[in-house]
């Protein structure tokens, strides 16, 4: 199916819980493509903010730039963004990956739980800030860590996913990626005594 025109309306494809195409032939508003799971959607065009919140299964591509909180408590599934993407992407990833060939905001990955994210651009301040699990690709300059996020050592494993994933899409080659994972230092955060707290913050 086709959508045209869907003059960057809010909540288009949401909830969409069975496998199908859909092509949105221009840009979406804020909560597009929440909550899905099964479909493969083509975006040709822009989408604002939340896109792909709580996506649990299929595929998403933007064919442009996304507003902040691209795929919030994402569950599964891929979501690719060939522009830019804004502030706090992946925000309580739960799962899934996220690919996005530009740059990305502030915070990107805050409070991940689970998941991969390659970011092939450079990445804001606050990279990872509290991640609990998961993986990070970034191409380009971080900006900053956030708490707890640390380099992690590059595996086969890890050459594997990105060009597989990049051979699915069609994006070309890969560029040479920075690995970051949690350092696991706040898993046990409430537990520790104030004196402590101050150490790991």
């Amino acid at each position: 199916m086709t959508v045209r025109n869907p003059g960057a309306k809010h909540s288009l494809g949401v909830g969409i819980l069975a496998r199908c195409r859909v092509t949105f032939d221009g840009s979406l508003g804020y909560f597009g493509c929440g909550l899905i799971d099964g479909p493969e959607i083509q975006i040709n065009g822009r989408v604002g903010w939340s896109a792909c919140e709580n996506m649990m299964s299929g595929v998403v591509v933007v064919a442009s730039n996304a507003g902040s909180l691209t795929g919030a408590a994402l569950r599964g599934g891929d979501l690719v963004v060939k522009g830019k993407v804004g502030a706090r992407t992946g925000i309580d990833q739960k799962g899934g990956s996220i690919i996005v060939l530009g740059d990305a905001g502030a915070m990107t990955a805050f409070m991940m739980q689970r998941g991969r994210q390659v970011i092939c651009g450079n990445v804001g301040p606050g990279l990872g800030d509290s991640m609990y699990d998961g993986t990070l690709y970034v191409g380009g300059k971080v900006r900053s860590l956030g708490i707890d996020c640390v380099p992690g050592e590059w595996t086969d494993a890890d050459t594997e996913f990105v060009e597989r994933k990049f051979r699915i899409y069609g994006l070309g080659a890969p560029p040479e990626f920075q690995k970051f994972v949690c350092g696991k230092k706040l898993y046990n955060y409430d537990n520790l005594e104030p004196s402590e707290r101050k150490l790991v913050l």
